[in-house]
């Protein structure tokens, strides 16, 4: 089962007033009776306000390209990064996976395309239907009303009545979105992911067809690639880690580290190492940050690659290998 969001256009308006004019749905929403003018004019304001940035709006549409609900990300706060989320399906597709679906296709856009860090789910204590529906979401926080009290304060003077308060949260998402798939066959494909961590193709291919290689999965998207290189019995090297650039500093390359660990943990090695330029000043805290040691520097480790590398102005030219016991 698969979804996707497309931009609000008129030519959904008779579909969404449909779906939108159900009693189920228009009583859950809070709906008055509405006319196919009304719901015209509502995808109108929603093109308006998301070329203002206040929302990003998306009509949800089924495997056939059928329009099946609405989605949106409200009220963004950049400087806070976090945001409101709004969402209904029509009757006959509740109860069929679509809610859980379209969830993540707008949390991608709010974690992954707009860096925010947490979005807000709230519900009407009336509405029993949305929070059941949210209560079935694997990623979220419930409950988080003494969390952010001003958030819930918000909502209820918003809504005019109690409201129950639920969160996504980065962090919570990106565990559950985060997948190592390992690669079997010809690795070709993956140069130019390995190339975004060690810009040297000679060295990249010496190594290319060497350990095991797993593709860094977000999803159904390609987030990155690791490469891991026994050393021993009891010792794998992390020879190489890439997030592409559309996921990186999103945690997604903490997860996968977690998760490549845990694998070599499960494969019998009682150690990892992972080596980096003395210029990676963000790995070298990424890997301390992850419980990682320094554990040796070799000198003059990229004096011969064919093209200086330089990073945050320092030319990287010794390896500092850490490790870390599992």
């Amino acid at each position: 089962m698969t979804v996707t969001l497309v931009r609000h256009d008129i030519k959904y308006a008779e579909a969404m007033h449909a779906l939108s004019s159900m009693p189920q749905v228009r009583d859950a929403l809070g709906l008055p009776v509405g006319k196919v003018e009304d719901t015209i004019n509502f995808i109108k304001r929603e093109c308006v306000d998301e070329e203002a940035g206040k929302t990003v709006p998306r009509v949800v549409l089924d495997e056939e390209g059928q329009l099946i609900g609405v989605t949106a990300l409200m009220f963004i706060d950049h400087n806070k990064k976090s945001c409101h989320i709004g969402s209904w399906l029509g009757y006959e597709f509740w109860g069929k996976g679509y809610n859980l679906e379209s969830k993540m296709a707008i949390l991608d856009i709010a974690f992954f395309e707009l860096g925010l860090e947490r979005v807000f789910a709230g519900a009407r204590m009336v509405n029993i239907r949305s929070q059941k529906a949210q209560e079935k979401l694997p990623f979220i926080r419930l409950g988080v009303e003494n969390d952010f009290p001003e958030e819930h304060s918000w909502l209820e003077v918003k809504e005019k009545q109690p409201c129950v308060l639920n969160v996504f949260e980065r962090k919570d998402f990106v565990r559950y979105r985060t997948a190592l798939k390992k690669v079997e066959g010809v690795r070709e494909d993956y140069v130019p992911q390995l190339l975004l961590a060690d810009e040297s193709e000679v060295a990249v291919r010496e190594y290319l067809n060497d350990g095991e290689l797993y593709e860094i999965k977000c999803g159904e998207q390609l987030a990155g690639v690791a490469l891991l290189l026994e050393q021993s019995d009891t010792t794998v090297e992390l020879k190489n880690i890439a997030i592409v650039p559309k996921y990186q500093g999103k945690g997604l390359g903490k997860e996968a580290l977690r998760q490549i660990t845990t694998v070599c943990r499960s494969q019998g090695y009682k150690t990892i190492i992972v080596g980096t330029a003395n210029s990676s000043i963000d790995n070298i805290a990424f890997y301390q940050k992850a419980g990682f040691r320094m554990e040796a520097i070799e000198k003059d480790f990229f004096s011969n690659y064919p093209e200086p590398i330089y990073e945050n102005g320092i030319r990287a030219l010794d390896m500092i290998f850490f490790s870390k016991v599992l």
